[in-house]
């Protein structure tokens, strides 16, 4: 139950901000960490935790992702929430602003994106490191296949530092629903 006010309230968030939004994209991925030392008796992320992040109920990512263009050049604005961040007795809340460049092609549409944000990691495991900034770049392609509605691909990298006194760097991989209007 949870987990469905979280993504209740992911979405109330990503439709009231649809109004102002040239592209609307529900989302759901799944995240790959690096190596991270939580603390010095936990060991990195790639031991334990490394394994818990495989079973598919202690992995993932959704959220919605709102795009105002001035074509093709345009800002995206993302809110996402991981309810295993790290670890599965951590969750995170993840916010972005960035700017993408977009390819004005028809049916299929590349893009690259580049931005910051925060990332908020609770809960009661060693990955909830609390509110952290973040950098992220990536890119991705969308594809028309229903008038305004399609599919898009999307890969990221997110770099958050401070975690620990280090940098921790996340690859997210996503794929969503997008309508155009």
């Amino acid at each position: 139950m949870r987990y469905f006010r979280c993504f209740l309230l992911v979405a109330l968030v990503a439709i009231a901000g649809k109004a102002n939004a040239q592209d609307f994209t529900v989302f759901g991925g799944f995240h790959h960490p690096g190596a991270i030392n939580l603390l010095p008796s936990v060991g990195g992320v790639t031991g334990a935790a490394g394994q818990l992040l495989t079973e598919p109920k202690t992995f993932g990512v959704f959220g919605a992702r709102l795009y105002r263009s001035g074509a093709p050049l345009g800002l995206e604005h993302t809110i996402a929430f991981s309810p295993n961040f790290v670890e599965s007795d951590a969750n995170a809340l993840i916010y972005n602003t960035n700017l993408r460049v977009e390819l004005p092609a028809p049916m299929i549409r590349p893009y690259v994106t580049a931005g910051i944000g925060l990332v908020r990691a609770g809960g009661n495991g060693p990955g909830a490191f609390g509110t952290k900034f973040s950098f992220n770049y990536g890119g991705g392609v969308k594809a028309s296949v229903f008038g305004p509605a399609g599919v898009r691909l999307d890969v990221r990298g997110y770099s958050i530092r401070g975690v620990g006194e280090q940098t921790f760097r996340v690859l997210e991989a996503s794929v969503g629903i997008f309508f155009s209007y």
